[in-house]
């Protein structure tokens, strides 16, 4: 089928879903409100409860807020008018009260069975009723002994129907139109590949092997196989991209021997490829899922009747030549027997993505966890815990991750010459400055820097204006009073004192502030106003970008730090926001466990294509980075465990979260690693399937970046509202997805 015919069928779907979505969403009763359960973290002081928001004493507050003991957001205050399903999705949710949210307690809501909403697309205007009332017919009075007149039947209208609501941000049926004739303007590019199954010497029946998307998170209960007997994998010059296959046997089978040779085009040219196993946490959401995923360093062993998931990444360089690669997977018994082959396909495009990514990135990475995963607590410092964090640091960029401290610059000291190096590193586009530095030696009781320490910082800095280029200022101290996710006006106020110190050394730089609490301080002033005049990288959470418009759709939506008053006073925020960047700022943005659906995080038991789908989002809204408040805060002390990090709610808003702050794991939860390099020796970190998502996702971003610069600015949302035109509204159509990204690899590479 080509191209044309898929698109049209795709939207000729959407509209058929949607003419039934939209008349199926009905607010259910309200749900009984839970007690908050918290499940601890290992590390208080990175997650906040937001049960305990501190006042401000400025007249003029809308939210009466207490003091918080820690550093996370106030996810948890969510009224009960924010808690509904939305309109166009058949979900169960809260009941809709006109009681004022401040009134309110928080309210569990239920899981939805289908989180996504389907794309109204090309969806024509909903008709106008043309119910009309019933004409009542004239009383006649009839003659009775008593000669009194019966009286006439009342008259009972028609009730006239409510139209279905109408997503405020789809496409215009001109918009749409262009779309649909850029989608089908371009032959694609790549070439077919064989998609039969291949058979091996000695062939196995009772194993199965077949593929899927490298955004499916396929379940080990899940043994039924798609309709990919091999795969083609699809990616333009410098950049990884992957696929899973799945194995799965009737009866079980050990100590099997899984490989991948090389990919070849034929002609003398190899790509670079790692092939990784799935390592599966029991019960998320009733499943057992994976999210590490280790490099294969040893045999396999199947159980009966359960899926084993393998990852294939391929690896092309800025020079590698375009064209079609192929590889053959082989699995052989503890005998040496070829009992499996399937064979894989890798398509390079004719374009290259930048060194540097166009969507900026900043996450920490915690020292402290890396110690402890390495077996080391209680040593004494030998310069090993450097070394160790350099090799986790390594590992994250070249996964696009931009960590908040450099190599050597730890708590943000940059005695060490060794910085440098990764100072000149051209993929790294981001780094902090005055991130939890030392209290004890740069600090003042003033809760001001030593002058001397900003001084050598900016004397290493200062030495190229494209390190002074990259370089963020996100000032931590204090844990009530600091510049991270401030939540009063002292807080305020000391971001402005620190930025008047930073502003004496450097002269014009970039303040970053991640915030997820607004309120007003006085008539015409919140938050985002009063720090207008030091703030330069405005960090929001994503919510903050949804309307009212938004939530008069999809009433899920969180809108209660930038309510309908807020809007009315300073215009949607993403015109807000827009502004902003016109003036010179950054805009970026970031998540935690919060919002939820759905909106979206990164939590395991999330569709992995959404993951992804949040870097399109971005896009569509113009959010030149994103930040992710850490990649490494394990739960427990244990170094030889791996745990899926649950948190179940709080305040009694369910959250239903696994992996929160968790995008890699040590390497010392595998037997097999630290018996081949030890505790110390591991180099680096092992990845995880969301991380693999970030990574394509800030990729994709990168395509729809270069597409804008071949055929205008705007082409990328034509595009983008294929398939989601909001926080909210979006489908986790797969074989959608794959045509829409196929589509933009083919657009770019016609004009390259």
């Amino acid at each position: 089928m080509n191209r044309r015919i898929r698109i049209t069928a795709l939207l000729l779907t959407w509209v058929m879903i949607l003419t039934a979505a939209g008349c199926a969403g009905k607010p259910a009763g309200p749900e009984k409100t839970d007690t908050a359960v918290i499940v601890p973290t290992g590390n208080p002081a990175t997650e906040l409860p937001a049960t305990e928001l501190p006042a401000t004493d400025v007249p003029g507050t809308d939210i009466p807020v207490t003091v918080a003991p820690e550093t996370e957001l106030p996810e948890t205050e969510l009224p009960a008018t924010d808690v509904v399903t939305p309109d166009v999705t058949p979900t169960t949710d809260s009941g809709v009260t006109d009681v004022p949210a401040s009134e309110l307690p928080a309210t569990e809501t239920t899981a939805p069975t289908d989180t996504s909403t389907v794309i109204p697309t090309g969806t024509p205007t909903p008709p106008k009723p043309t119910a009309t009332p019933t004409k009542a017919p004239t009383a006649t009075p009839t003659k009775a002994p008593t000669s009194t007149p019966t009286k006439a039947p009342t008259a009972t209208p028609t009730k006239t129907p409510t139209p279905a609501p109408t997503d405020p941000n789809k496409l215009s049926d001109a918009d749409q139109a262009r779309a649909e004739a850029l989608l089908n303007s371009v032959n694609s590019s790549v070439p077919a590949f064989n998609n039969a199954a291949a058979v091996a010497a000695n062939d196995d029946q009772d194993i199965t092997v077949w593929f899927n998307h490298s955004y499916i998170n396929t379940p080990a209960e899940d043994v039924t196989p798609t309709q990919f007997k091999a795969y083609q994998i699809n990616l333009a010059k410098n950049e990884i991209e992957g696929c899973h296959f799945i194995v799965a046997s009737k009866a079980a089978k050990s100590g099997l021997d899984v490989s991948v040779s090389e990919f070849s085009d034929g002609k003398g040219h190899t790509l670079d490829h790692e092939l990784c196993f799935g390592w599966y946490f029991d019960g998320v959401d009733g499943k057992t899922v994976a999210d590490p995923i280790p490099v294969l360093e040893r045999k396999i062993d199947l159980k009966a009747n359960k899926s084993q998931m393998f990852i294939i990444k391929v690896k092309s360089k800025t020079d590698t030549p375009s064209g079609q690669y192929s590889a053959v997977i082989t699995i052989k018994d503890g005998e040496g027997r070829e009992i499996k082959k399937a064979n894989v396909y890798a398509y390079v495009w004719n374009f290259a993505l930048p060194v540097a990514s166009n969507c900026k990135t900043l996450s920490d990475l915690g020292e402290w966890p890396l110690i402890v995963g390495a077996g080391r607590a209680g040593t004494t410092q030998d310069g090993l815990e450097d070394d160790l964090y350099a090799q986790y640091y390594e590992y994250l960029l070249e996964n696009k991750i931009n960590c908040y401290t450099l190599p050597y610059a730890k708590r943000g000291q940059f005695w060490d010459d060794r910085v440098e190096q990764f100072l000149d590193d051209p993929r790294m586009n981001a780094f902090t400055l005055f991130w939890k530095i030392d209290r004890g030696t740069s600090m003042q009781s003033n809760n001001l820097w030593h002058e001397a320490y900003i001084e050598v910082a900016y004397n290493r800095v200062s030495k190229k204006q494209e390190w002074l280029d990259k370089a963020y200022f996100y000032p931590y101290f204090d844990e009530k009073l600091n510049g991270d996710e401030p939540l009063t006006k002292a807080a305020l106020d000391n971001i402005i004192k620190w930025n008047a110190q930073f502003t004496k050394y450097f002269g014009k730089h970039k303040l970053i502030v991640p915030m997820h609490y607004n309120t007003l301080l006085s008539s015409g002033v919140d938050f985002f106003k009063y720090l207008e005049n030091d703030v330069t990288v405005w960090c929001p959470k994503t919510y903050f970008f949804n309307t009212q418009a938004d939530k008069a759709f999809t009433k899920k939506l969180y809108t209660e730090y930038y309510n309908a008053s807020m809007e009315k006073t300073f215009g949607t925020f993403k015109d807000r926001m827009a502004n902003e960047q016109a003036g010179g700022d950054e805009v970026w943005w970031y998540v935690t466990r919060f919002p939820h659906d759905p909106e979206i995080t990164l939590s395991i038991n999330d569709e992995s294509v959404k993951h992804r789908l949040m870097f399109w989002q971005q896009k569509l809204y113009n959010v030149d980075g994103f930040l992710y408040y850490q990649v490494n805060e394990w739960q427990g002390d244990d170094p030889k465990v791996w745990n899926k990090k649950f948190e179940y709610s709080v305040l009694g808003t369910v959250v239903n979260t696994y992996g929160n702050g968790v995008l890699i794991y040590h390497g010392a939860g595998l037997p097999e690693f630290v018996e081949h390099y030890g505790h110390d020796g591991y180099p680096g970190g092992v990845g995880s399937l969301r991380l693999e998502s970030i990574r394509d996702g800030v990729e994709d971003y990168d395509y729809f970046t270069i597409l804008d610069g071949l055929y205008g600015e705007g082409t990328s949302d034509l595009i983008i509202k294929q398939i989601t035109t909001s926080l909210g509204v979006y489908s986790t159509d797969t074989d959608l997805f794959t045509t829409l990204r196929t589509a933009v690899g083919d657009l770019i590479a016609a004009k390259s």
